[in-house]
C-alpha cells in the first residue's frame, strides 16, 4: 500500500469514527421532539404563480403595441424552430394540432420540459395556442421536420385573404 492510500484509508476511518461519536451523543429520538399535537398546521397557501420560462421571455414582444401581427408569427415560428433543435427525438406529426402543440411546449407530451408556462399570453383558457386576435393558431405539418402555423389575421375567420401564414 503506497502512502497515498494510507493516508485516504486513515482519514476515511477517522470520519468514520467522528460520525459514529456524534451519533452515540445524539438525544433519544423522543427527547425534546415536539409532539404532533404540538406542532402547528401549515398554513393553506395561495396557490404559486407560474415560474416564467425562457420561452416566455424570448416571446415576451409578442402580441405587444410594439410588434405587429406578421412579426408575431415569424417570432413564433422562429421560436418554434429552436425549439425543436433542442428537442432531438421528435417528429412534428406527434404536434399537428394546436392541442397538441400546446401540450407540448408545456412539458405534457413526450418531453418533461416547459417550454411556455401556463399563463402564457399565446394560450387562451382552453390551453390553445392563440394569436393577437385571440383567434387559435391552424399547426399544419408539412413533413418530419417542418410545421406551418396560420393566424386567422384580423377578420378572425380562417382560409380569408388576411390570414398569415408562417
Amino acid at each position: 500500500m503506497n502512502a497515498v492510500s494510507k493516508a485516504l484509508l486513515t482519514a476515511g476511518t477517522l470520519g468514520l469514527i467522528a460520525l459514529l461519536s456524534l451519533r452515540n451523543e445524539r438525544k433519544p429520538e423522543s427527547e425534546g421532539k415536539p409532539q404532533l399535537s404540538q406542532i402547528p398546521a401549515e398554513p393553506e397557501s395561495p396557490q404559486r404563480p407560474n415560474r416564467l420560462t425562457l420561452g416566455d421571455q424570448i416571446l415576451s414582444s409578442y402580441a405587444s403595441p410594439h410588434s405587429t401581427p406578421s412579426s408575431d408569427l415569424t417570432l413564433f415560428k422562429n421560436y418554434l424552430g429552436n425549439v425543436f433543435l433542442l428537442v432531438k427525438q421528435r417528429d412534428s406529426r406527434h404536434y399537428s394540432t394546436n392541442e397538441d402543440l400546446a401540450l407540448f411546449l408545456l412539458g405534457r407530451q413526450g418531453n418533461q420540459d416547459a417550454y411556455l408556462s401556463e399563463d402564457s399570453k399565446l394560450l387562451n383558457t382552453d390551453r390553445q395556442l392563440v394569436d393577437r386576435f385571440g383567434s387559435p393558431l391552424i399547426v399544419h405539418p408539412l413533413s418530419k421536420d417542418q410545421i406551418e402555423i396560420r393566424s386567422a389575421g384580423p377578420d378572425r375567420v380562417p382560409y380569408t385573404d388576411d390570414d398569415l401564414v408562417r
